[in-house]
């Protein structure tokens, strides 16, 4: 009981340097840090424990951070119900798949539903703000002479190609938050003895061949029907594109890891290969056809 307490206290002051790591130029690594201590937290305690804990974490982060405090606890309550859901199905031993699937999930709905709120709200054209935050960049490396050259009309491309872009990495992100959460509450808990389903192996990984049908009626719905139609079926298969697109790059991810572990290639080459795979639109098409054809056969250790 005490190793308990001494552990629950331990990663409270772990969660409250993670929240006060968020107003830091180290937010950028440690936002994939946060939910965590959290994860840890809700599978160790009980609920009402946890509830405890949070409150007194909060308070703290808030005194401390002074007029930063809000910040701070808006990241943390952001992740607070996907972690507490990690808790409860690790609790649960729930399977890893499923795990990591529902954080992906609720992190995702969280980030499209925070963003139209925000839009709607502000009033905000996503590609304007952007245009105009790279424009002002570059003026300023222009005007130290780090930048030469014509930069005309590059801020506004750049902004119009993010936003196209925006699904595919509220997807990616929310991927990423799932996938990272997961492996590290996974070893932390097993340091404090709780067993803790894992991921099979990423080159394992294979989506059902009943997904490339699905994309191909999609994309029939896709051509058939009018742009912008207010049709169900239209804006269903609009809403299903980049779900389906995104699945096929992370299938194709998984056909490197494969191809690395049967050539006994570093993870880093997938890992490196995953940058443009997310980033280059017919790349897609390599998960696809590992989905509807046999190609790891081509590659297997004789």
């Amino acid at each position: 009981m005490l190793n308990t307490a001494l552990k629950s206290l331990a990663w409270s002051a772990v969660a409250l340097l993670m929240l006060l790591s968020v107003a830091t130029p180290l937010s950028g690594i440690t936002i994939f840090l946060l939910m965590t201590p959290m994860v840890v937290l809700y599978t160790m305690l009980r609920p009402v424990s946890f509830a405890i804990h949070i409150v007194v974490i909060a308070a703290l982060a808030f005194l401390i951070m002074g007029g930063s405090g809000a910040i701070a606890l808006t990241f943390g309550f952001f992740f607070l119900v996907p972690s507490i859901v990690m808790g409860h199905l690790y609790k649960k031993r729930t399977a890893a798949k499923t795990v990591v699937t529902v954080a992906f999930v609720i992190l995702l709905a969280q980030l499209v539903t925070e963003l139209t709120l925000f839009s709607v709200q502000y009033d905000i054209d996503f590609t304007a703000q952007l245009a105009s935050f790279l424009d002002q960049r570059i003026q300023e490396l222009q005007a130290s002479d780090l930048l030469t050259g014509d930069w005309t009309g590059t801020a506004q491309a750049f902004g119009e190609a993010v936003v196209r872009l925006l699904p595919m990495l509220l997807m990616l992100c929310s991927f990423l938050l799932a996938i990272v959460t997961h492996g590290l509450s996974r070893k932390v808990l097993a340091w404090s003895g709780i067993v803790v389903p894992g991921l099979t192996p990423m080159r394992n990984w294979m989506l059902p061949k009943s997904t490339v049908l699905l994309y191909v009626i999609v994309w029939i719905i896709q051509f058939s029907m009018p742009a912008g139609s207010p049709n169900f079926w239209a804006v269903a298969s609009d809403n299903a594109v980049p779900v389906l697109d995104f699945l096929f790059r992370i299938q194709a991810l998984a056909f490197f890891f494969y191809l690395a572990h049967q050539k006994k290639w570093s993870n880093v080459v997938p890992i490196l290969i995953a940058i443009p795979l997310f980033l280059i639109q017919p790349l897609y098409l390599i998960g696809l056809l590992d989905t509807a054809f046999p190609l790891r056969r081509y590659f297997d250790k004789k």
